[in-house]
């Protein structure tokens, strides 16, 4: 059986914009990759039904793209909305399909578009909030630079990641554009980047790049509150190094985040319903740079893109120990920065 996936990525070089790959998952190899949309600096893709949307900045104007999926995952080109000087660093897309979210790193600001859920069209930019605030980093944390934002599992909120500011920032949204309503305050310094929501809707696991650490979050009703603390690099370690991605497995079972620098992968196993983490292992990623990752929708494989070297690894996953094993890195990739599956 064969898996569809897409990367996307920087265009500084080779990069193509959006790549499409496929897993042959009886045979555990990746089959092909090859360009599936070459367009300028598509460095987020995400799915929603039967339409991808990824960002893009043509003419120094940036925004985001929409395009409809074909049955062989090829990519027909609907419309854009680049009404932006900035270039954003992470997209949703709410779970009607009506709104898309985006995280701006550079500028330290959040967007949202109305999208026309029938047709997949990106209709208009609605709103555009900035965020204040700066850390102990001086080098990194300057001001505010948010860098994910996604819909809180009830629905009802948006949760925007700021590394800048070290806060973990809810809004409500509406056609009125964004409310912020609280924020959580992070350790100084640590520098949060991604997170990801244990199914119950309960916790979420929050990645810091600056610090190499994931906070176990409980989440409730547009409140995060600090659990736990795991640093995801072996205590020795003293290079350079950076966290990057955090995803869940599907089974809801482990939890894994990828060491940019440390050029590794942790694995968590999850435990007490998702309140608590423990380290299963950090293993090599295959690759420099691992700046996102994946898991297939049977859960059966993890695919990493590595921004430096280009390469994309194929990783079988353990179900019952979270554990993995690198079958290949040899598939190219250039300048991969985002993987996702249909």
């Amino acid at each position: 059986m064969n898996t569809i996936g897409y990367i996307g990525s920087y265009t500084k070089g080779e990069g193509k914009g959006i790549y499409r790959f496929t897993v042959n998952e009886e045979a555990k190899k990746i089959e092909t990759v090859e360009t599936a949309f070459e367009v300028p600096a598509s460095t987020y893709v995400v799915k929603h039904g039967d339409y991808l949307y990824g960002i893009k900045k043509e003419d120094d104007k940036a925004g985001v793209a929409a395009y409809k999926i074909g049955e062989e995952g090829q990519l027909e080109y609907i419309n854009d909305c680049r009404e932006s000087a900035e270039s954003g660093c992470h997209i949703w897309v709410t779970d009607d399909g009506k709104y898309l979210m985006e995280a701006v790193y550079g500028a330290g600001e959040v967007r949202l578009y109305s999208l026309q859920p029938e047709t997949g069209e990106v209709l208009q930019l609605i709103d555009t909030v900035v965020q204040d605030g700066k850390g102990p980093n001086e080098d990194r944390q300057d001001k505010a630079h948010t860098h994910f934002i996604q819909q809180t599992p009830d629905l009802k909120y948006a949760v925007a990641i700021d590394l800048g500011a070290d806060e973990v920032i809810t809004f409500k949204f509406s056609d009125n554009g964004f409310e912020r309503i609280r924020a959580l305050k992070l350790p100084a310094g640590v520098g949060p980047r991604h997170l990801t929501f244990n199914e119950n809707g309960q916790y979420a696991y929050l990645f810091t790049e600056l610090s190499n650490d994931v906070f176990v979050l409980n989440y409730n009703d547009g409140t995060f509150e600090v659990l736990e603390q795991h640093h995801a690099v072996p205590a020795d370690f003293s290079g350079n190094t950076q966290g990057a991605a955090i995803r869940m497995s599907r089974d809801n079972k482990f939890v894994y985040a990828s060491n940019r620098g440390h050029q590794s992968i942790a694995v968590y196993k999850v435990e007490e319903d998702g309140a608590k983490l423990s380290l299963v292992e950090i293993t090599d990623c295959g690759g420099d740079w691992p700046r996102d990752f994946n898991i297939t929708p049977r859960d059966k494989f993890l695919v990493c893109a590595h921004e430096v070297s280009g390469n994309v690894s194929l990783f079988e996953r353990d179900s019952a120990t979270g554990r993995l094993t690198l079958l290949e890195n040899d598939k190219q990739a250039a300048e991969g920065v985002c993987v996702q599956f249909l």
